[in-house]
């Protein structure tokens, strides 16, 4: 009876683990690997970012248009947040923080605002979801290494 029972329990740990493990999230698209977040090369930057429609709209190319620049600027925010956060770490001596913070988001806000959208997709409600990518040569040791303007 406890052979029965424990080969039992095999066969239900064994279909759970191979039914709750279903398809692979996003990133794949035909054999293919798509970066959606972080360094696709040490020029290239990605992140996702969502946004909503502005309330009270009605028609949908608005709503969607409304959604995607609200994801736009949210994808920008993340960036420059990121790389304020990078730098800060970098300069763990420094006395003002703030000051930093200022000077990095100068630093790379035209390069921010320069992205591009290399993806973007809609759900039922107009949301919408981006991937924002920056470029520049060097990017990566300019965020990483402290290097500046």
């Amino acid at each position: 009876m406890k052979k029965v029972v424990t080969l039992a329990l095999i066969l239900a740990v064994g279909i759970a683990f191979t039914a709750c493990g279903g398809q692979s999230m996003g990133g794949q698209v035909k054999g293919d690997t798509f970066v959606t977040e972080g360094w696709v090369t040490p020029d290239i930057f990605r992140v996702t970012a969502v946004g909503v429609p502005k309330p009270g709209l009605t028609n949908k190319i608005q709503r969607q248009g409304t959604a995607k620049e609200a994801a736009l600027i949210m994808a920008e925010k993340r960036i420059i947040e990121k790389f304020v956060g990078a730098r800060l770490e970098g300069a763990a001596g420094a006395a003002d923080y703030a000051s930093t913070g200022i000077a990095v988001a100068k630093e790379f806000s035209g390069v921010v605002k320069g992205g591009t959208i290399v993806r973007s997709t809609y759900d039922k409600d107009d949301n919408c979801e981006i991937v924002y990518q920056i470029e520049r040569k060097g990017l990566r040791s300019s965020v990483e290494g402290g290097a500046t303007k």
